[in-house]
């Protein structure tokens, strides 16, 4: 149900012909002193940079283009002038107590950035080049992330933002949606989107453009390379290829800087936002930590790394969908699609007196058919989640559904609501400090590596457990 709102986004930007609103808060940090790069590779080199456009939020790129990545020399030339600007760019995030932040065009650019970051990292013969590879592992290895503010897609970023009237595929074309945002006067926003696609945005040239314009250029600096031509005439030859990819590179470079664009000074600051930046710095210090204490970075994690990975990958999904109700409008619209938001009016207020203290309940009475709520859940006021509840029962009567709560904090510090007030209860804000809780007990139960892991996968004789006779009522205790 939630996706409704995207959907009746999508067929409004459709209708207007041009891109709507889709978030009423800005979503990401966005650092005045971001980085930005634009790769671009070659056919078939993966693992390789053809030419690169680097620079910050808002100035002019530098570009530097190999005229043929599959030589190491030069390869490695390119790999380690990006290494300079990226170390300096760390250390001066560093020295602030801030954290860096990587923007790229679409999540193709991220990948390609991820697959580059693993393959250096484990450079045996060239201590530079290995470096490089591990400062980039911090960004792709965040990316995954929910909530992660270090590497950067401006498709992803315009997509939280804005909604279009393509598919949503056809949104990591930035050029695409670029058009959408800024449609033409002539209002054939269809025209001018299928125009703005046959503009390279990712990181792979066209292959009509590659056969019949750049392999041409790249076997001739290769012949004149093996042949022993004067050194004039290769750096002819490599110029000739640069004119061709410097104007393709720094179009994507512009393309991002543009999109950001659209989301400085758009939206204001969703509140989530201090906890989520609190937590990248915290991150980034601890990375690099790690690598002045040279810990390396492993080919692939042990079984308690992965499953501290794992924990924390779904408590970050959960604590930024819980924090997002908080802080934009559209988020609490979906919340309220999905039956995660109580909306409705306070009845049946009521404070019974027992020693030492009074407990307070309420009900409330919604129209809402989609409510996803159990005993026990803990909900707290949307206006302010000081004021604490548990759900003690629902039921429903007719074309009404009765939710009767307890309060368990903030009847002091907010007050407990009236008669007839209009009230909306969502999850508790998120509680950062959970996931290093959770971690110390991992780690006491992951002591010992299980056998799932183990060099012996002989299974441990399982001890027969009688079922109870009420299940339900078994599973309700482990809450």
């Amino acid at each position: 149900m939630s996706d409704l709102v995207n959907l009746v986004g999508r067929l409004r930007a459709f209708d207007a012909g041009r891109a709507v609103r889709a978030a009423s808060h800005l979503q990401m940090v966005i650092q005045s002193h971001a980085l930005i790069i634009a790769p671009l590779a070659m056919a078939g080199e993966d693992t390789t940079i053809h030419a690169l456009a680097v620079g910050p939020v808002g100035g002019p790129p530098q570009i530097r283009v190999v005229p043929d990545p599959r030589v190491r020399e030069e390869q490695y030339g390119l790999i380690a002038w990006l290494g300079v600007i990226i170390e300096a760019y760390f250390q001066r995030c560093r020295l602030a107590g801030e954290f860096p932040q990587i923007w790229v065009s679409s999540g193709a650019a991220a990948g390609h950035l991820d697959i580059l970051a693993d393959r250096l990292r484990f450079t045996r013969d060239n201590p530079p080049i290995k470096r490089v590879g591990e400062l980039l592992t911090y960004a792709t290895e965040r990316s995954p992330v929910a909530g992660q503010q270090a590497l950067m897609t401006a498709t992803g970023a315009l997509s939280a933002h804005y909604c279009t009237g393509q598919q949503e595929g056809e949104d990591e074309h930035l050029g695409a949606f670029l058009v959408w945002l800024d449609p033409p006067a002539d209002g054939d926003v269809r025209r001018a989107v299928e125009q703005a696609e046959q503009e390279v945005m990712g990181v792979k040239t066209d292959p009509v453009f590659d056969r019949e314009r750049l392999q041409p250029l790249v076997s001739a600096y290769g012949r004149a390379r093996r042949e022993g031509a004067s050194a004039t005439e290769q750096q002819r030859r490599a110029r000739a290829i640069e004119n061709e990819l410097i104007p393709i590179v720094e179009r994507i470079y512009q393309a991002v800087q543009r999109a950001l664009t659209f989301l400085q000074g758009q939206f204001p600051a969703a509140g989530v936002l201090d906890d989520l930046a609190r937590r990248e710095a915290d991150e980034f210090e601890s990375f690099m930590r790690g690598r002045d204490e040279d810990v390396a970075l492993p080919y692939r994690d042990r079984p308690k790394a992965a499953a501290f990975k794992i924990s924390e990958r779904e408590r970050a999904a959960q604590n930024v969908e819980q924090g997002a109700l908080y802080g934009d409008a559209l988020a609490q619209a979906r919340g309220r699609l999905a039956g995660k938001i109580v909306s409705g009016r306070v009845s049946n207020v009521t404070a019974t007196k027992v020693p030492r203290k009074t407990i307070h309940r309420f009900n409330v009475e919604t129209a809402q058919t989609n409510l996803h709520l159990r005993h026990g859940d803990e909900m707290a006021y949307l206006s302010d989640p000081r004021l604490r509840c548990a759900v003690e029962g629902v039921r429903r009567h007719e074309a009404v559904t009765h939710v009767g709560f307890i309060v368990t904090a903030g009847m002091r510090a907010v007050g407990v609501p009236s008669i007839g007030a209009a009230i909306e209860l969502a999850p508790p804000p998120p509680d950062w400090n959970q996931l290093y809780r959770e971690r110390g007990k991992m780690s006491a139960r992951l002591a010992e590596t299980p056998w799932t892991h183990s060099q012996d996968t002989t299974a441990p004789q399982a001890t027969p457990i009688a079922q109870p006779l009420n299940l339900l009522a078994a599973v309700e205790a482990l809450r």
